[in-house]
């Protein structure tokens, strides 16, 4: 039988403990500090268990990364096999190994276009962080150094470094005390025609967003943009669906203007949609 007072006495000394010790991002502190945080004990498929065994449909999908859901045996199996016999090798210099090779053929196979090459990082920020540096590596080498402004939207949400944090633009997140950069990174309107799309219909709507783009880009200078950011949905921005045809026109845009378009698919991306890659629909 379950000791209710042992566990929730457990459960106690874990708030205490992480209250003392652990700094929770996206937090409402004032909250936190009254309530303590939600002690999680276990997760089956789409479902999290708290310390007292009350059980909670996780909709989000923990950081929108477990798609497969919790608790599944064979990815246990799997990760326990691998790290018997390999538990790390980096692809620094010049190793690999063939867990690497293989998972770096089998996404090459399930790309669109020619996308054939990746670098492997541990996330989704640093995924970003990584495309905005090569953009960058990629204009010098092309002799072009002033290309190197990047354009994204209100409300998106690119990552949680600095750099990441800065191409992000929810208002929620720009806390001034944290002093974002701002040189060489612009923005235009989300494509959120519930909210903003007052009396137009939604080719107009979309036409008004290309035209803000475009003038934007005019205004920086298209020989200074190097590149477009766009999350297919923008996910944590409030899952903003864009109107039909919105992306493959502001790709259009983008190939005009000599402009990279780099979709964020950490959310949308991996069969989430119907395709591996959602951008696929879309082009």
């Amino acid at each position: 039988m379950l000791n209710r007072d042992r566990l929730n006495d457990a459960e106690a000394h874990l708030r205490e403990l992480d209250q003392r010790h652990n700094l929770h991002p996206w937090t409402h502190f004032d909250s936190l500090e009254k309530e303590g945080a939600m002690v999680v004990a276990s997760g089956k498929g789409c479902y999290l268990t708290d310390a007292n065994g009350k059980t909670y449909l996780d909709a989000v999908g923990g950081m929108w990364c477990t798609n497969i859901g919790l608790g599944r045996e064979e990815m246990a199996d799997a990760i326990a096999s691998q790290i018997r016999e390999l538990a790390y090798s980096s692809t620094f210099v010049d190793m690999t190994n063939g867990p690497a090779a293989l998972l770096g053929e089998k996404i090459a196979s399930l790309t669109p276009g020619d996308l054939n090459h990746m670098q492997f990082t541990t996330g989704g920020s640093t995924a970003v962080d990584t495309a905005y540096r090569l953009i960058g590596f990629y204009n010098y080498c092309m002799g072009r150094p002033q290309k190197n402004h990047v354009i994204a939207r209100d409300q998106a949400y690119h990552g949680s470094t600095f750099v990441t944090m800065s191409i992000g633009n929810k208002a929620s997140d720009k806390v001034e005390e944290f002093q974002y950069l701002r040189d060489g990174i612009h923005h235009v309107s989300a494509p959120h025609f519930y909210r903003a799309g007052g009396q137009l219909t939604e080719d107009q709507f979309t036409d008004q967003l290309i035209n803000e783009f475009e003038t934007k880009i005019t205004e920086i200078g298209a020989d200074k943009v190097g590149a477009f950011f766009a999350e297919p949905i923008q996910a944590s921005g409030g899952v903003l669906v864009p109107p039909n045809g919105y992306l493959k026109r502001m790709w259009e845009v983008c190939q005009k203007y000599d402009i990279l378009f780099v979709a964020d698919e950490v959310v949308t991306a991996f069969g989430r949609l119907g395709h591996f890659f959602s951008i696929e629909a879309e082009f």
